[in-house]
């Protein structure tokens, strides 16, 4: 009997520090690593929060909202479309009842809704990302300010739409299609949409900081986040989409989204296993985009991003290892989107125990674009400098050279638009630091124009 108790002793000595000892390495990397990339990144506020078989296994917070109070586990930051695994939740909820049903035609529940295709887009395609309507087409109703933009007044704007391929043929990540869905829980709850989700998902999963209209989120202390110049976070106005909490516009904590993690692993009241198994299960051969989620294209699990122009977050969980993790920040920029994704692939990697891989930010398109506006700059104060000075200037390529000029600053931006598939206004959210250098590049074209064309006429006229 002695002798096993000795070996008992002998075990709990060597495993449990060593196990002990193990967590605390593990966090001790997760901090140092959290704060590398915080401040690499230039990140202002950031809270993480990983979870293990139900339990918080690690949780921190790093710096601060922009009116200067400090980050907690309870503080809600817009999570863009990580909403969108909520709207699918609330969807399968509504199948599941029986009101809503994955392979029906949309216009079952959206009647006044019409778009140009020869096969219906049902429920299931909204829900996949493969409905056929254009992301050019979902970003005219998106990331729209105006408290009187409604998800029925989006969905109205839409209407009409001619879908760029067969729906159920193509992955095409697309806002718009969660718009819709948004719509069709409106159509047969006869509730709105923030209501619905606050009564039947917020409430039961205890996610007592989430909202997904302006006003409750406000009360529950979201304040404005922080647009990036050139890396620099800068203290933006609040832009809340008031039609957009069913793709993008939702607000919660990181607490609140551990919530969320740990039913979307284990289950719960709200949706049968069968149903959840649905929701998580890879989407096979079209796209990589299941019902609401992402999937790991090596291995296969869950995930989603999420950004509105001032905020950025990201969530994954492993079903097999019970594990899941959510970062939220208060700082965007179209062109830095990969970052937190990089922190997310980081903290999975220490997980594994091994070593996180951090690439350093990259600023060269706004690099490229200040050297083209320093260039045209140039070369026109000095061609102006020479106009003024000759006095018989080649009065043919002067004209020609500001024609094209003048040309160029009326079609730059249209074209900058057109080629990257993105209307303007979404460029200017997203990437502030490259619209305003564009418009430098559009302004100096334009004055260096009209310069050098009223400039060649008063000559003409002298000499005459």
């Amino acid at each position: 009997m002695k002798k096993i108790i000795m070996l008992v002793g002998l075990l709990v000595f060597l495993f449990s520090p060593l196990s002990v000892l193990a967590s605390v390495d593990k966090s001790e990397k997760l901090r140092a690593f959290l704060d590398e990339a915080v401040d690499q990144y230039n990140i202002p506020g950031a809270s993480l929060a990983i979870i293990e078989n139900g339990e918080i296994i690690f949780e921190n917070n790093w710096g601060a909202l922009s009116d200067g109070s400090t980050i907690t586990g309870d503080t809600p930051f817009l999570i863009g479309s990580i909403s969108k695994p909520i709207t699918a939740l609330a969807t399968m909820m509504l199948v599941e009842e029986g009101r809503i049903d994955l392979e029906e035609p949309i216009e079952t529940y959206l009647p006044s809704f019409t778009y140009k295709s020869e096969s219906p887009i049902s429920v299931r395609h909204l829900l996949n990302q493969t409905s056929g309507i254009s992301a050019a087409d979902g970003f005219e109703i998106t990331d729209r300010a105006s408290a009187d933009w409604t998800i029925s007044e989006a969905i109205n704007q839409l209407s009409g739409v001619e879908l760029v391929s067969e729906p159920g043929e193509v992955y095409k990540y697309n806002s718009a299609n969660y718009t819709l869905l948004g719509g069709i829980i409106e159509a047969v709850t006869n509730e709105t949409f923030s209501k619905y989700i606050q009564d039947h998902i917020f409430s039961p999963l205890q996610m007592d900081d989430a909202a997904a209209d302006y006003e409750r989120a406000v009360q529950k202390g979201l304040v404005p986040g922080y647009a990036s110049w050139w890396g620099n976070p800068v203290k933006s106005d609040s832009l809340y989409d008031h039609a957009g909490a069913p793709y993008g516009y939702m607000s919660a904590s990181t607490n609140d989204l551990v919530n969320f993690l740990q039913f979307m692993m284990d289950g719960g009241d709200l949706l049968s296993e069968e149903s959840l198994a649905l929701l998580t299960t890879h989407p096979g051969e079209v796209g990589k985009y299941g019902l609401g989620w992402h999937f790991s294209k090596t291995e296969h699990f869950p995930f989603h991003g999420g950004s509105t122009p001032h905020f950025r977050g990201e969530l994954f969980f492993l079903p097999e290892q019970g594990i899941g993790a959510v970062l939220l920040t208060n700082k965007h920029h179209i062109m830095e989107d990969g970052n937190v994704y990089y922190i997310m692939d980081g903290i999975r990697s220490i997980l594994n125990g091994e070593e996180p891989n951090l690439p350093a930010p990259s600023y060269l398109v706004q690099w490229v674009l200040l050297g083209i506006l320093l260039v045209i700059l140039l070369f026109t104060i000095s061609h102006i400098i020479k106009l003024f000075r000759t006095k018989n200037p080649n009065k043919k390529l002067a004209y020609t050279v500001g024609s094209i000029s003048i040309v160029l600053a009326a079609v730059l931006i249209p074209l900058f638009g057109l080629f990257i598939g993105t209307p303007w206004r979404t460029i200017k959210l997203f990437a502030p630091d490259i619209a305003f250098l564009t418009h430098c590049v559009v302004g100096v074209l334009g004055v260096y124009g009209v310069a050098a064309v009223i400039l060649i006429s008063v000559k003409s006229r002298k000499q005459v």
